[in-house]
């Protein structure tokens, strides 16, 4: 079929946000096609197979209708795919089947100025909190129980 390097490109764009880099082998393969399957749709069913089958550590995306050799876009890691659906946790961790943060996609608008990261650190032990916000009556407090922790930045 002509264009199938195009087409194949064009599918690494669509589906990219799934596709790990770092994974060279698969478990199965599913064919897609950018054209029809959405990167979310894609994503569900993906997600819905690697908890399915807890075993596999990685699945192949293909361009559907095209050769095996040419129409491979890459590998999917639930890692990954859990990451793009904006899933917080590891996917086999305690809390597997909670999905926390799933609904958590809302944003305020516009680009913030505003934000800085503020480090705090426990002068005895050296361990380290990042915050977003400085509020002098809720400081942390060192998790090895030596007291409130010290601004750094």
């Amino acid at each position: 079929m002509p264009g199938d390097e195009d087409r194949t490109e064009w599918a690494r764009e669509v589906y990219g946000g799934l596709l790990d880099a770092g994974l060279t082998t698969y478990d199965t393969v599913i064919d897609v096609d950018p054209d029809d399957d959405r990167a979310p749709d894609v994503a569900r069913v993906l997600d819905a197979l690697f908890v399915t089958h807890p075993e596999y550590r990685g699945v192949a995306l293909r361009l559907r209708g095209a050769p095996e050799e040419s129409g491979r876009i890459g590998i999917s890691g639930h890692a990954r795919v859990r990451e793009s659906l904006g899933v917080a946790g590891d996917p086999g961790g305690p809390a597997a089947g909670a999905d926390w943060g799933a609904g958590d996609r809302a944003g305020l608008l516009g680009m913030s100025t505003q934000y800085r990261a503020l480090l705090f650190v426990c002068p005895l032990c050296a361990r380290e909190e990042t915050r977003v916000f400085y509020d002098e009556r809720a400081l942390p407090r060192c998790a090895t129980g030596h007291g409130v922790m010290e601004l750094v930045r």
